[in-house]
């Protein structure tokens, strides 16, 4: 291998971030392992009988001025919104970074959230809108047991907030977190609210509460016009965002399109499944052929790891301590299938 090189493990949005940045700002040569034959990791887009289908749902926004210039800069936003819509975005909007969308594929479109819960045969806004049309569907019955649900959750909190559970029931009241938390969480974490710590419910939903809720829905009366900029909006909240036109991981395939274009290795269908050490430096690792089952050695300069926690620490080959062992097996995710069974959001071209 040559001189100066970083093996990269993982293709994913963050493996190939890096390698973007190494080739940019050094001269170390990445080269990066992916077990599937994809780039994008759980933010790729497959092609299904002519259908562009995400794994998972993606949104392209954030607060962060350098990130939104990052990806701009991948994929130019499309043509003809206004500087008023734009927002935090008008600095970019010019006619020299943007493309027409009807004519050109690799661009960033500016689209509405729309994302629902089914609840008794009817769909609801999520996050929750208090809108007219959701007390409808609730049914009128229903709204006094729901404000007196959230009237006792302020009143009388639970004080000792340690799961998930307790989060929600704090924020929203304990009927609606059956309606719109609880089913829908634990379906798509596998793991019930009850077993899931409050301060995850604190990350994953920020500073989301009725509260919030109520505020946000006055605000939207009182506004003329929402834009993409929306700093001044919880994120579980934001109403726009941008979206490549052709599915989440287009982004991360034109990346992978560019790196490679400029001398990084992107080697598919292999999989660490060693890290060699000497002392407290990672020396090389092994990689799997997912083909052929081969096993083949690589030693690189730097090394860099996307793959889940549990995964790195079973590669070590030299012994980990057992408390850090323990810890990384207790680590619970979501795997995906390696083969699609189901599409999750199909996108048509």
């Amino acid at each position: 291998m040559d001189t100066n090189t970083a093996v990269i493990i993982g293709a994913g949005p963050a493996g190939l971030a890096a390698a973007h940045q190494l080739l940019s700002a050094t001269d170390i040569k990445p080269i990066i392992y992916e077990a599937s034959h994809q780039v994008g990791g759980i933010s790729r887009t497959v092609v299904y009988k002519g259908n562009r289908i995400d794994i998972g749902g993606h949104r392209y926004f954030s607060k962060s001025d350098v990130i939104m210039r990052w990806w701009l800069q991948i994929l130019p936003m499309q043509a003809g919104c206004s500087p008023e819509d734009l927002g935090i975005l008008a600095k970019f909007y010019s006619p020299g970074n943007t493309l027409d969308h009807e004519t050109h594929d690799n661009v960033m479109l500016v689209r509405p959230r729309v994302s629902r819960i089914l609840f008794e045969k009817n769909l609801f806004d999520y996050p929750i809108s208090l809108n007219l049309e959701t007390l409808d569907k609730l049914g009128i019955w229903r709204i006094p047991a729901l404000a007196a649900s959230v009237a006792r959750s302020r009143a009388f909190p639970i004080k000792n907030e340690v799961t998930l559970e307790d989060f929600f029931i704090n924020r929203f009241g304990r009927e609606l977190y059956k309606i719109f938390f609880k089913d829908y969480t634990e379906k798509v974490w596998g793991v019930p609210c009850s077993q899931i710590r409050a301060d995850w419910g604190a990350q994953r939903v920020k500073g989301v509460s009725i509260t919030r809720v109520l505020a946000d829905a006055i605000a939207k009366i009182l506004a003329k016009r929402l834009n993409i900029a929306q700093t001044n909006v919880e994120t579980s909240l934001i109403e726009q965002f941008m979206y490549p036109k052709l599915g989440a991981g287009q982004l991360w395939e034109e990346l992978a399109r560019r790196i490679e274009k400029r001398g990084a290795e992107i080697r598919y269908g292999k999989e660490v499944v060693g890290i060699s050490t000497t002392g407290s430096k990672v020396t090389g690792v092994r990689v799997r052929d997912t083909a052929t089952g081969e096993i083949s050695s690589c030693r690189g300069d730097w090394f860099f790891s996307t793959m889940p926690v549990k995964d790195l620490v079973r590669a070590f080959e030299a012994k980990v301590p057992a408390e850090v062992k323990a810890v990384s097996e207790s680590l619970v995710c979501r795997l995906l299938h390696r083969q699609l069974q189901m599409p999750c959001s199909m996108k048509r071209v």
